[in-house]
């Protein structure tokens, strides 16, 4: 069997039985000309640093060369994020390499559904822990907001609530935006598409009255108005 690359576990290898092989393999070198301070996708080694480096290339994977399509494909899913060398024709090339995308196109299907062709293609990125955001133990599929990020996402989420509800008041203009007023009536359409002056609050209730007395005259919640 003539291996072409290999990467962790994973080889492309053509032999009588078997077929996975490369093509269209890109890489480069590129400096960056800029102050590279701490910036994403970008060494901070030195000043001027170099990109990280690239890879990519894709694969046919076809039923008639002894491959279990779909198989392949699944084996690849958690393998993104993962690093490891890559080896072409028995020599490393390039630095350590995280796995960042595995993509499938051009899939062929029988008449039962089984995939029998497919193209895969591979975007491998130097593994550089000081500036990759995406680390080694994280699933791309399962990447979710650290406790901090929440914390900051619900703090100006709440911010805005309280700025928005605290510039109404009495005299102000609104429109209603929920779907029900405050006594559980169904608010009609034109009542939406119209402003109304407020004409009382109560915030410990979450009620302001609407258009009173000449105007609708209906409690809606405070919650579901806007400025006009």
């Amino acid at each position: 069997m003539a291996t072409m690359a290999k990467w962790g576990s994973k080889t492309w290898a053509v032999s009588s039985k078997k077929v996975v092989a490369l093509q269209g393999l890109n890489f480069s070198y590129t400096q960056v000309a800029d102050n590279n301070a701490s910036t994403e996708e970008k060494k901070t080694t030195n000043e001027r640093g170099t990109d990280l480096f690239p890879l990519s290339f894709t694969t046919v994977l076809h039923s008639g060369a002894g491959i279990d399509v779909r198989d392949e494909i699944e084996s690849w899913k958690n393998l993104v994020t993962k690093v490891n060398y890559f080896y072409l024709g028995g020599k490393k090339l390039g630095p350590k390499l995280q796995l960042r995308k595995v993509a499938a196109s051009d899939i062929k299907l029988d008449d039962l559904g089984r995939m029998r062709l497919a193209t895969l293609s591979f975007e491998f990125k130097e593994y550089d822990p000081d500036t990759t955001s995406v680390k080694v133990s994280t699933s791309a599929l399962n990447v979710k907001a650290s406790t901090s990020s929440k914390s900051q996402a619900k703090t100006s989420n709440t911010a805005v609530q309280k700025a928005e509800t605290t510039t109404i008041k009495v005299g102000s203009y609104v429109k209603p935006t929920g779907s029900k007023y405050a006594t559980g009536q169904t608010i009609p359409g034109w009542v939406k598409e119209r402003s109304h002056v407020v004409s009382q609050i109560k915030e410990s209730q979450n009620k302001v009255l609407l258009g009173h007395p000449n105007g609708i005259n209906s409690w809606v919640y405070l919650s579901e108005v806007t400025l006009v």
